[in-house]
């Protein structure tokens, strides 16, 4: 089954599962991930900022005793931060950064 595949069919403990039993790596899920909302992007533009290169980093070095070990997500930017990373509060206003 393909990657891209496993990651429509399974939920989030689905997925760590597979992490942690070596069936799919971290880093191949957010590869799908990262594709999926390329994807998308034209069309519906949910990334506001892609921090694509953070989390290919991230996923080579991921813990899978974690519970959600090299499970992909996306943080939506209303009422959560991140430090360097512009912030838009989901609207067209200036961008600032925490």
């Amino acid at each position: 089954m393909s990657v891209e595949r496993i990651l429509w069919e399974e939920d989030a403990t689905g997925l760590a599962n597979l992490v942690r039993k070596g069936e799919v790596s971290a880093v191949e899920l957010t590869d799908a991930a990262i594709a999926r909302a390329e994807a998308t992007r034209p069309d519906i533009n949910a990334t506001a900022e892609p921090l694509y290169d953070a989390a290919r980093v991230r996923a080579k070095t991921v813990d899978p005793s974690l519970p959600l070990a090299g499970v992909p997500f996306a943080i939506k930017d209303l009422g959560i931060a991140i430090k360097g990373v512009p912030t838009h509060g989901g609207s067209r206003i200036p961008a600032w950064l925490a």
